[in-house]
């Protein structure tokens, strides 16, 4: 039984983190002044850990945290994207990149566990 319980945890966030990416690749396609569309997948993955913290059982939190949201979010774009800021002298878009990462995804984080646990109803 724990064998079958696996697999299919295994199998769950294969297909989670499958679906996470390929929405991670449309939406990086969005670059402006920052890179809108991989702050926009961070900060939706951010509020998708949040929520499956604080409103759903372990496995389909496993599946829905490693899964969804690891295919979905993407530390190494937003860093590669802000040094690549910084080697071309854009200082203040570099900052703000930064700034936003951080504050909208941790925000996020901290909505999506108020919205779980029926907090904001």
């Amino acid at each position: 039984m724990e064998l079958i319980a696996y697999t299919v945890l295994f199998l769950g966030v294969a297909i989670a983190g499958g679906m996470g990416a390929v929405l991670r690749l449309f939406l990086s396609k969005y670059v402006g002044f920052l890179p809108w569309g991989i702050l926009i997948a961070n900060v939706i993955a951010s509020f998708v850990v949040g929520y499956a913290q604080t409103s759903m059982q372990v496995g389909l939190a496993v599946i829905t945290i490693s899964g969804l949201a690891g295919g979905l979010s993407t530390f190494s774009s937003y860093a590669s994207q802000t040094v690549e800021y910084f080697r071309r002298g854009r200082l203040a878009q570099g900052l703000l990149n930064t700034a936003a990462t951080l504050v909208l995804s941790s925000t996020a984080v901290w909505l999506g566990a108020l919205v779980g646990s029926g907090m904001l109803k």
